[in-house]
């Protein structure tokens, strides 16, 4: 509803049913229409400052999931985790946020794309 800019207003009418529950449909809705978002999943290593910046960026399911898959840390505080992701694109532009606090392992395609993307970033800011 926040994103609504203009609506209008039309003459057309209806009867909502007597037993409708608007507060039960809608968090079946949101339920149904998360199960959906997330369909594939990234295999990832964050250390202590992305785990903190993917509560930061990410939503509740996401940080949950990595809770709930993360493995024990290592001897520098990293743990490895899975995260449930919409597409490469999606989860490309949420990781990049997180800079060199979060590695991705798989999938091979996702890996790739970051490593151009910062080698890319790289050569742009390569000293002059």
């Amino acid at each position: 509803m926040s994103q609504i800019l203009a609506l209008t207003s039309l003459a057309e009418e209806f009867d909502r049913p007597a037993d409708f529950d608007l507060p039960a449909w809608w968090r079946e809705h949101v339920v149904r229409f998360r199960a959906r978002l997330h369909q594939d999943e990234a295999a990832v290593r964050l250390s202590p400052a992305g785990r903190r910046g993917l509560r930061e960026i990410d939503s509740d399911p996401v940080v949950a999931a990595v809770d709930a898959s993360a493995g024990p840390a290592d001897a520098q505080g990293w743990v490895t985790a899975v995260l449930p992701i919409e597409s490469l694109t999606h989860a490309h532009g949420d990781l990049l946020r997180l800079g060199a606090d979060v590695e991705v392992l798989t999938p091979v395609a996702l890996r790739d794309l970051l490593a151009a993307t910062a080698a890319g970033l790289a050569a742009l800011y390569a000293p002059r």
